[in-house]
């Protein structure tokens, strides 16, 4: 689905899908069906270059479950491969090393290395996790697989969220089947195995995607030559969720608060069950998904982003004099609505509020993500750019935006 000798930037979505649309994705395949893309080789080797994981393995205090050595579908033990250094000053807190030889040998012996939560060390895939939280509206993790030989990380098995793997070196033989329970959960146990044919069954190459949703079985095996592959789970609200968030609402009814009346006779029994589907429908409305995914994003943190020393000192930043690159944190799309004279929206479990000259400023911060300070300026024209500058600070020191010189 790629398109020959056109580069693509991997780390967006728009980038990683190209040049089928994030829209069509969207509609079309995703929680739906599975997908294989083909792409040409090196398409996403920008994302995680061998030397970068080398330099993440070397300066990085690494132990399970963040980096795990699998085979065969079990768990090598840490003792094998890991050593721990004590400290007088912290003895109840040794620090994990890597013993270098031994590490090396169990990867060539066939165990695949794992590290869970890649997009929290390396800076590339972090954009396109950020990305993609912004695109797919859902959280993200990324976990990365290297393996060498011939053996399977892990045996026929399904995921309970969405994956996007993208193959950034080397090959990988997968086999994918259509889930044989729908839509399966966390904790469901002894779901039947597939007994039919495999939907793929093929090689994913050096700059291909697979795109697998939530509950379909694969598996996958390395082909006796270096490989490097990038998961992405997409951790996507369900009905489940939806109606866990719900009973936690409900807590607001005292008839909901109230003892079960295990020791009433059974018709007392019968109108408690009648009083409590009266107080559900009473909460329940046609627009209840909505309000459920508005609680949720307003639970929504931006990752972490640090620009120091400038973050900590944005007056030095923000004179008249430096050009600066404003980048828009917030993950989740907002809703800025004016009530009482003030801008106001939730975020992170608190509600923000601000004045209505900001309006034009949040907006164009929201709809390009990154920005000029100049380009605010002209957003709002009948601001002072002191007073631009000035609101910039502020979202600066509230955790809303990061700065950088441009």
């Amino acid at each position: 689905m790629s398109t020959p000798g056109r580069r693509h930037n991997p780390r967006t979505l728009a980038g990683v899908l190209a040049p089928l649309q994030a829209e069509a994705f969207r509609t079309e395949f995703l929680g739906r069906q599975f997908l294989h893309a083909a792409g040409e080789p090196g398409r996403f080797a920008e994302l995680l270059p061998w030397d970068d994981l080398n330099g993440i393995l070397r300066r990085h205090r690494l132990a399970p479950p963040r980096l795990r050595l699998v085979r065969e579908g079990a768990a090598v033990p840490p003792s094998s491969y890991l050593r721990y250094r004590t400290s007088s000053r912290q003895p109840a807190n040794p620090v994990p090393l890597l013993r270098t030889a031994e590490f090396n040998a169990l990867l060539h012996d066939g165990a695949t290395l794992i590290l869970d939560s890649i997009d929290e060390l390396h800076h590339h895939i972090g954009e396109l996790a950020e990305d993609l939280e912004r695109a797919l509206e859902c959280r993200i993790q990324v976990n990365m697989y290297a393996g060498w030989r011939l053996s399977p990380g892990f045996d026929l098995h399904w995921d309970d969220h969405d994956v996007l793997v993208l193959q950034v070196s080397g090959r990988k033989h997968w086999r994918v089947y259509a889930m044989t329970r729908e839509h399966p959960l966390r904790g469901d146990r002894a779901l039947p195995r597939p007994d039919g044919p495999p939907v793929w069954d093929g090689v994913l190459e050096d700059g291909a995607l697979l795109y697998i949703p939530r509950g379909w079985w694969h598996v996958a095996v390395p082909m006796d030559e270096p490989t490097l592959h990038l998961t992405i789970g997409l951790h996507r609200a369900t009905g489940a969720d939806l109606l866990e968030w719900f009973v936690g609402r409900m807590r607001q009814s005292a008839a909901v608060r109230r003892d079960l009346p295990r020791f009433a006779e059974p018709h007392a029994r019968r109108q408690y069950a009648s009083l409590l589907r009266s107080e559900f429908e009473r909460l329940w409305n046609d627009s209840v998904v909505d309000q459920y995914l508005a609680a949720a994003d307003a639970r929504v943190e931006a990752r972490p982003r640090f620009a120091l020393p400038w973050a900590v000192t944005p007056a030095a930043l923000l004179d008249a004099e430096t050009a600066c690159t404003v980048r828009w944190l917030v993950p989740r799309p907002l809703d800025l609505t004016i009530r009482d004279g003030l801008i106001r929206f939730l975020y992170a479990r608190k509600e923000w509020t601000f004045a209505p000259e900001a309006a034009p400023l949040l907006n164009l911060l929201q709809s390009t993500q990154v920005c000029t300070l100049h380009q605010l300026c002209q957003a709002a024209p009948s601001l002072q750019p002191a007073i631009v500058r000035a609101f910039v600070r502020e979202l600066l020191s509230l955790g809303l935006i990061a700065v950088d010189r441009a």
